[in-house]
């Protein structure tokens, strides 16, 4: 593992690099779903970097982003992070990107519960919230094996292909989370660990 901050089973999560952006970049140019940023968009490595350059100039920061890798090779398969931090009422929005290849095998769900592990236990946030395009049915079950529950939708938020979808509101409180993660770690205690990764 290099540099890692919180370690799971078989992810781990470390701050970005600039070199990262070569691999997220690629990751978006591969992209298959359609249900994001109404389609997908050409992005460059020189745009991660810009982005990552000017990520943490202010003090406190607005947001906290990781890249997420596999600890059997430390490749980088996606990134995700806590934005919009209100440190005064001690609330934030996840977001979350894994690669296509390691979508579907679990990494996302142990990741994302170290991102919250982050959030709790170490900025000690209240609540935690993350919105989701109404078309993406997949993140949309993916927070509820996070904890999260449905908290309402924001109509018409954004418009694709000439039809108006509505952007789905989930929340997250700690105890929540705690018992989510439990379940969730019960689960995989008792499940085939022999998913083989992708190359």
């Amino acid at each position: 593992m290099r540099n890692p901050l919180m370690v799971g089973e078989r992810v781990y999560l470390r701050a970005l690099e600039l070199e990262d952006g070569e691999t997220l970049a690629r990751y978006a140019a591969e992209e298959s779903d359609t249900f994001m940023y109404r389609g997908r968009q050409p992005q460059s490595p020189i745009e991660f970097e810009i982005w990552l350059k000017d990520a943490y100039k202010a003090n406190p920061p607005p947001y906290v982003e990781f890249a997420v890798c596999l600890r059997a090779d430390d490749r980088l398969i996606g990134n995700m992070g806590i934005g919009d931090l209100d440190w005064v009422n001690r609330i934030g929005e996840t977001g979350s990107y894994l690669g296509a290849a390691f979508r579907n095998s679990g990494l996302g769900t142990e990741a994302k519960h170290l991102l919250l592990e982050y959030g709790f236990e170490r900025l000690h946030l209240h609540a935690i919230m993350s919105t989701v395009f109404e078309a993406n049915t997949r993140s949309s079950a993916a927070l509820a094996k996070q904890g999260y529950r449905p908290a309402g939708r924001l109509r018409w938020t954004d418009v694709k292909g000439g039809v108006y979808r509505d952007l789905l509101v989930f929340d997250l409180l700690r105890e929540e989370w705690l018992a989510a993660r439990d379940a969730w770690r019960a689960t995989r205690a008792g499940a085939d660990r022999g998913v083989a990764l992708p190359r």
